[in-house]
């Protein structure tokens, strides 16, 4: 099942609040951890399908899939945190992203949910937070119990790196 979502605005007013700004993200895990990127990054969300290998690619690029007719390029956000393998379940998702001028689609754990956030919940990463993880991280907020982290995926995946993985499409 395809989901799309559609936002004009990432950071509107939220007249409930009084005069905040509210941005709006797009939940996900990987590993136990929860992270979160803008809805107006994002084409759509969708099941995993069939991937094709491309050789000599980045460990961290999965390889091809067909969407409607376009081939886009798959990262592994896994494996671009250096995090540890895990198969493929019934939760995991592709996120399709919207980035330079160019559509890919992030392989996640699980997608949980389309949240909007107060701009002024949003902590900054803590110095102790080392340097290379910290350019990608635009903020940090609770929630519930845990700790959201909120991704700059512009900074994550900068033009350079998107015209490399995007090179064979």
């Amino acid at each position: 099942m395809v989901q799309e979502f559609r936002s004009p605005e990432t950071s509107q007013r939220d007249p409930r609040r009084g005069d905040h700004s509210v941005i709006q993200l797009v939940g996900f895990r990987l590993d136990e951890e929860d992270y979160a990127i803008a809805i107006t990054k994002i084409q759509e969300i969708i099941l995993m399908k069939p991937i094709t290998r491309l050789p000599e690619a980045p460990d961290y690029i999965e390889g091809l899939i067909n969407l409607r007719g376009s081939v886009i390029p798959i990262i592994h956000l896994r494996k671009r945190f250096g995090l540890a393998p895990r198969e493929f379940d019934d939760e995991t998702r592709t996120i399709v992203v919207n980035l330079h001028d160019r559509t890919f689609g992030c392989i996640v754990d699980a997608v949980t949910q389309v949240m909007r956030i107060n701009t002024e919940e949003i902590q900054p990463v803590p110095i102790s937070v080392r340097a290379m993880a910290r350019q990608y991280i635009s903020g940090l907020t609770k929630l519930e119990d845990r700790i959201l982290i909120i991704l700059d995926i512009e900074k994550l995946f900068d033009n350079d790196e998107i015209q490399a993985a995007t090179a064979a499409v």
